[in-house]
């Protein structure tokens, strides 16, 4: 969705995601309504808010996109910190997770169930002779 036609209404959303409450990004967007009731401007505010509902929920997506860091900016931030760290746990800690990053480390893995150490335990004598002297 492109930027609103109505600057008002636009610089009303630009309020809501920076942070303010309806009431007080509506005063913003409309100085006018300085002048007004409280409940006014809360009922026009909400009214709003229902028209430009889209437009704010685009703006917010895009604000949550880019706060959102990359796997290289991770990187970039843990090797900084892998070379400058004051600690030397600080610095462990950041190579570590580079490297579980990079995939270095193997997973553990744990398998359960049944193990045949002897598959010839079942077997008689005598089975076990014949499959003796076949082999021979």
């Amino acid at each position: 969705m492109p930027i609103l036609e109505n600057a008002r209404h636009e610089k009303f959303v630009q309020s809501l995601i920076a942070g303010m409450s309806q009431r007080q990004a509506y005063r913003e967007a409309f100085p006018a309504s300085n002048r007004w009731k409280d409940k006014t401007v809360d009922n026009r505010a909400s009214e709003l808010f229902r028209e430009v509902l889209g437009r704010y929920k685009e703006l917010q997506e895009e604000a949550q996109d880019a706060a959102i860091m990359t796997r290289k900016e991770r990187m970039v931030a843990l090797s900084d910190i892998a070379q400058n760290a004051e600690k030397e746990a600080d610095m462990i800690k950041a190579i570590d997770t580079l490297n579980k990053m990079d995939g270095d480390y193997t997973s553990k893995l744990e398998l359960s169930g049944e193990v045949k150490t002897n598959p010839f335990a079942e077997l008689s004598v005598d089975e076990l002779r014949k499959l003796a002297s076949r082999d021979g």
